[in-house]
């Protein structure tokens, strides 16, 4: 496992939430919501302190990894399609996120996590790992438009999906007050 430079400087170096009071965006007197602005590995090792085990819903788009140009940097480079550890890469940079944020949620909470067809199999079993099998939800599948059949041998690839993990297999997870149709 090659470290990342930000985990490096997060073992040196705490990082710190400054408060920006030209950018709050503000509708009454609370301070029950923030915006965190940053690396995404700074901002969950932050919520480590502050959030541990308090979160009840998280929804993550990680980048997808599909080789193309400037999508991802890995150790302050991109990553490209020709890079023969671009999988190992994504994964290591995803296992640190994902454990971090495994740690923020509630016991009854869940995690969201958006992917499409490049690394969607080594996501599952990554998160498997992660979350544990027995939490994992379902996969959902999202349909980007109605249009088009550009896939391989003609599939359509118009769709991307999203992994669902519950914190905990003891509480059960349901979606609450979405109507049901017939």
């Amino acid at each position: 496992k090659e470290p990342e430079q930000v985990v490096l400087d997060c073992e040196r170096n705490i990082p710190i939430v400054q408060r920006i009071k030209e950018k709050e965006i503000r509708t009454d007197d609370s301070d029950d919501n923030i915006i965190i602005e940053g690396d995404n590995f700074h901002a969950l090792t932050c919520l480590n302190y502050t959030h541990k085990g308090k979160i009840d819903v998280i929804y993550i788009d990680p980048p997808y990894n599909t080789g193309k140009a400037n999508e991802w940097k890995y150790n302050d480079k991109y990553v490209d399609e020709n890079d023969g550890y671009r999988h190992s890469k994504w994964l290591n940079f995803m296992e640190k996120r994902l454990r971090l944020a495994s740690n923020l949620l509630k016991d009854d909470g869940v995690i969201f996590i958006s992917i499409n067809n490049y690394e969607s199999s080594q996501l599952k079993l990554l998160a498997d790992k992660i979350f544990g099998e027995n939490c994992f939800v379902e996969q959902l599948t999202i349909v980007s438009s109605t249009n088009g059949m550009g896939g391989k041998e003609g599939f359509a690839n118009n769709h991307e999906f999203c992994l669902c993990y519950k914190k905990s297999p003891e509480k059960n997870f349901r979606f609450k007050g979405l109507a049901q149709t017939e």
